[in-house]
Order: C-alpha cells, then sequence, then structure tokens
C-alpha cells in the first residue's frame, strides 16, 4: 500500500510535512520520522525558516512576502524539496504539494 506524503507550511513550529491516511486526515510528521536524509530535512527546516519568517503574529492576514519574486522563490524551493523526497522515498510514496493553502487561512 502506497503512503502519502504531503508538503504543505504551517505556521510556527511545523516542519511542513504531512502524511494522509485514507480519509485524506493530515497527521504531522517529522523529515525523521519517515526516513529522510539530514540533508533534505536541513533544507526542509531552512525552507520553513524562511515561511516562518513572514508570519504576523499580531495580524494574520497580513502574512505576506515582500514581492513576488521572493514568493515565486520560495514555492519553486518547496516544489524541488518534493522532487527530492519523491527520489528518497521511492515508489511505495506519493508525494504532494500546496504550497499556497497558507494564504486561506490568512484571508480577513
Amino acid at each position: 500500500m502506497s503512503q502519502h506524503l504531503l508538503i504543505a507550511p504551517a505556521w510556527l513550529g511545523r516542519s511542513g510535512l504531512w502524511t494522509l491516511d485514507a480519509k485524506g486526515r493530515r497527521k504531522a510528521v517529522d523529515a525523521e520520522d519517515i526516513g529522510l536524509s539530514d540533508e533534505l530535512a536541513d533544507r526542509l527546516e531552512s525552507w520553513m525558516d524562511t515561511f516562518d519568517g513572514i508570519y504576523e503574529e499580531d495580524d494574520e492576514a497580513r502574512s505576506r512576502f515582500p514581492d513576488a519574486v521572493e514568493q515565486l522563490a520560495w514555492e519553486a524551493e518547496g516544489v524541488a524539496i518534493a522532487e527530492a523526497a519523491r527520489a528518497e522515498l521511492g515508489a511505495a510514496w506519493t508525494v504532494t504539494t500546496d504550497l499556497n493553502g497558507w494564504q486561506e487561512m490568512t484571508k480577513p
């Protein structure tokens, strides 16, 4: 049975990694929990640190990247991380991304 990994950022202190059960429910996991390399875990942590850096705790609706170029670069890195995770995990895993869902959380 294939396992499903979702890469989707969430605010402060989350790894951005989720496994999905058969009903699509998310469970937060760490890179080590699913067997990703230390190198990829460090890359993911750096990517999430960038995301955490835009968080406006006092007003989540203001949480945005400074400009479109920075957001696109961050999204491209997320896609690259997903590709690296696919390569490391192999055919037993499906790896998907949701790199824009966080914007729904910030809508007033």
